[in-house]
């Protein structure tokens, strides 16, 4: 099979009603194709093939996927039905614990819990500052610009905060949002290897398997749309816990990429952790390459290997009011957690004396 690396929006659409295909919980356990919706090779031979002959499997199991997903019907210039199905938010109703659970590994969490060394975190420590200002002053001017022609690129896009709510599908659980993810990972991995084939395939995968990912994590999603288009160009995905906001996650598309987009996130990021009396530290997380911990560094975000013993995890989860519902047995959970805090009290009493 040749794979065709030039990457368009119906072909992402395509490879996106295929993954939906795979992760569909809700579809009939005697779907004798349900089990060749979870080869990701098979779905990128189907989308990105350009000599598959049209009774192939891969064809085939393509064909059923875009008639579940009513794209043969929606590709036809419908711009309404088009729009309505690229924004549906399609991801699983995942209650908070669950989302908790699930974004600890990212986090890092296997280095404050002692289990192993993570790589380097990116921090910036902000709880002496008063204003976004007091941050940009010290930067070199080369940087303060950068920072400064993002706030005025933020004149051509909307953000929007979107809260990732317990027991309700991911706001950015959708086709718009999946796009953005697909053609960052291109970009990202043509960027560190090189154009090829290899590359765009490994891409891909990775996308799938990132997408997925921050779907099932909690937090907060930035949303941010083309003023004009009103199109996701991008999202950061941001998590809050004990004294610490984490930068998760940032996808953009191309468009994105040249319009400042991921340094108008982080202006934004650092000027709410400042107005947050409940923060003291941003954490950009470790890099995929020493030339984007560089670019952090260059920002005062300093790489730091016991990054535990400088951002402050060891609190709960931080939410707005009412972002999650309550859960089944959220009160047995809170009774347990007070008795634990004073049984803990009582030891350390006696203990001191």
């Amino acid at each position: 099979v040749t794979i065709n690396t030039t990457l368009a929006d119906e072909k992402i659409k395509n490879l996106f009603a295929w993954v939906k295909c795979a992760f569909d919980d809700g579809g009939d356990k005697d779907d004798v194709y349900a089990y060749y919706y979870n080869n990701i090779e098979l779905a990128i031979a189907a989308v990105f093939g350009d000599n598959l002959p049209n009774d192939s499997m891969p064809t085939k199991l393509l064909e059923m996927a875009l008639k579940k997903e009513g794209l043969q019907e929606v590709n036809t210039g419908e711009d309404d039905d088009d729009e309505e199905w690229e924004e549906a938010c399609v991801g699983d109703v995942i209650g908070r614990r669950d989302r908790e659970q699930a974004s600890l590994g990212a986090m890092g969490a296997a280095q404050w819990s002692g289990q192993w060394m993570t790589r380097p975190h990116s921090l910036l420590i902000v709880q002496n500052y008063t204003t976004v200002d007091d941050w940009i002053k010290p930067l070199k001017r080369k940087r303060r610009e950068t920072l400064k022609r993002a706030g005025r690129e933020a004149q051509n896009f909307t953000i929007t905060t979107k809260p990732i709510k317990g027991g309700h599908p991911a706001p950015h659980s959708s086709y718009a949002h999946f796009r953005c993810v697909v053609q960052h990972e291109v970009r990202l991995l043509s960027k560190m290897y090189g154009a090829s084939t290899n590359a765009f395939v490994n891409a891909l995968a990775e996308a799938i398997s990132r997408y997925i990912g921050t779907t099932r994590m909690a937090g907060v999603i930035q949303e941010y749309r083309d003023l004009s288009t009103n199109r996701v160009i991008g999202f950061a995905h941001e998590v809050s816990k004990g004294r610490t906001t984490r930068g998760q996650w940032f996808y953009c598309d191309d468009d994105a990429a040249k319009r400042y987009v991921w340094f108008h996130s982080v202006l934004d990021l650092v000027r709410r952790a400042i107005e947050d009396d409940r923060i003291d530290v941003v954490d950009l997380g470790p890099s995929g390459s020493d030339a984007f911990t560089d670019l952090k560094a260059q920002y005062g975000f300093e790489a730091v290997v016991d990054w535990p013993a400088v951002a402050d995890y060891s609190g709960d989860f931080l939410y707005e009011e009412d972002q999650n519902e309550d859960e089944l047995g959220d009160d047995m959970i809170r009774m347990i957690e007070k008795l634990v805090q004073r049984q803990t009290a009582r030891d350390k009493r006696r203990k001191d004396d």
